[in-house]
């Protein structure tokens, strides 16, 4: 098959992946309508609380909290899949992550910014090992990373939960958590109370102004999370690994027999996810909770919405960071749909298995099956 022919059928697979998501939206949208339907609530003041609650005020200032999370985590869970490797493990890599960002900075001396520095390093380096496991059982014995990143995810969490509930456990509390991250080692908000930028979005757009809320409700992950999309978007597009880690999830044979080391390509891919996935930990843990608690980070339900968004992303970094805002914004409008008709918030997690489901399925596919056929056997002649 000529290189012409390649792109040409890139363009036509490009462009039937955007129909079926647009085609996979409609069709969610009447499928959730008959449900609510069903249940005796009007259709369209379900969405309309939905939508008020996730994308207006408070409920869009959640939600872009809760968006910088999901789009960290997908955008290291995005570039693992890259290498054409299923990476199950972040709900482990995530934790870990946090574990040992709160560690440090709970027992690191020296002043609060050095132990903040100190605990992302340490959170980045976890995460990055954790995730090499399964990419080096990959290219050892071949175990298969989707199965073994997923196994691995028990003992890290059990493990965790141990140390949290023995070693770290703070003596003067009764919850199943460590003691508090003293101020100075939290990340803090964008404007906080009492700050110069406090007092002036306040003085120019008055206290319950949309960006006065952002800035003293975001905290300063969202630089960071702005770091790592730059940084993934120059490794995907201007970097040796971004090509071989491209190729290798195309065709590993492909990039084997054009002297790509994949075995390499996918143990940095994997561990360049795993570093992200624990970074983003780390997060949560300073920027967010202010101690470790038991089961908190694996119940945030951050990976699992992450894993769901790279999948409708298709593993395009931009694309990420669109479906992530709006896979986010459909599960904080559940909670709004839950306090207001009673409905479970669960609503919004078949919305977005349904979204994904429906995309599976290439909806667009049976048009051209006869010349994706005929193409699919001339690239095996070739």
């Amino acid at each position: 098959m000529t290189a012409a022919a390649g792109v040409l059928r890139r363009l036509r697979g490009a462009g039937a992946t955007v129909a079926d998501r647009v085609i996979a939206v409609a069709l969610t949208l009447a499928v959730t309508a008959g449900l609510f339907a069903c249940t005796g609530h009007d259709p369209i003041s379900v969405y309309r609380s939905m939508f008020q609650g996730a994308l207006v005020g408070p409920g869009l200032v959640t939600t872009v909290q809760q968006t910088v999370v999901v789009v960290g985590l997908g955008l290291g869970l995005s570039f693992a899949f890259r290498a054409g490797q299923f990476n199950l493990g972040a709900s482990g890599q995530f934790v870990l992550g946090g574990a040992a960002g709160a560690v440090v900075a709970l027992y690191c001396p020296g002043p609060g910014w050095l132990a903040v520095v100190t605990a992302l390093l340490a959170a980045t380096v976890a995460g990055a090992l954790l995730a090499s496991v399964p990419a080096v059982l990959f290219t050892g014995p071949s175990a298969p990373v989707f199965a073994t990143s997923l196994l691995l995810n028990y003992p890290v969490l059990s493990l965790t939960s141990y140390l949290i509930t023995t070693r770290l456990k703070d003596p003067s509390s009764d919850l199943e958590a460590s003691r508090p991250i003293s101020v100075d080692r939290r990340i803090p908000a964008l404007a906080p109370p009492h700050s110069g930028a406090r007092q002036f979005l306040e003085s120019v757009f008055g206290q319950r102004n949309l960006l006065t809320l952002l800035g003293s409700e975001l905290n300063w992950s969202l630089l960071v999370v702005v770091l790592i999309l730059g940084a993934v978007l120059l490794l995907e597009r201007r970097s040796a690994l971004g090509f071989e880690t491209g190729l290798v999830g195309l065709n590993p044979r492909m990039a084997a027999a054009v002297g790509i080391r994949t075995g390499r390509a996918i143990v940095l891919a994997l561990a360049l996810g795993g570093a992200i996935a624990g970074v983003m930990g780390a997060l949560v843990v300073l920027g967010s909770h202010y101690r470790l608690i038991d089961g908190a980070l694996d119940g945030t339900g951050y990976p699992i919405t992450a894993l769901l968004v790279v999948m409708l992303a298709r593993n395009s970094s931009v694309a990420v960071v669109v479906v992530g805002f709006l896979f986010t914004a459909i599960g904080v409008g559940g909670q709004e749909v839950e306090r207001d008709y009673g409905l479970s918030s669960y609503v919004s997690t078949v919305v977005q298995a349904l979204v994904v489901f429906l995309v599976s399925m290439r909806l667009t596919t049976w048009r051209s099956r006869p010349g994706r056929i005929r193409t699919r056997v001339e690239e095996v002649r070739s």
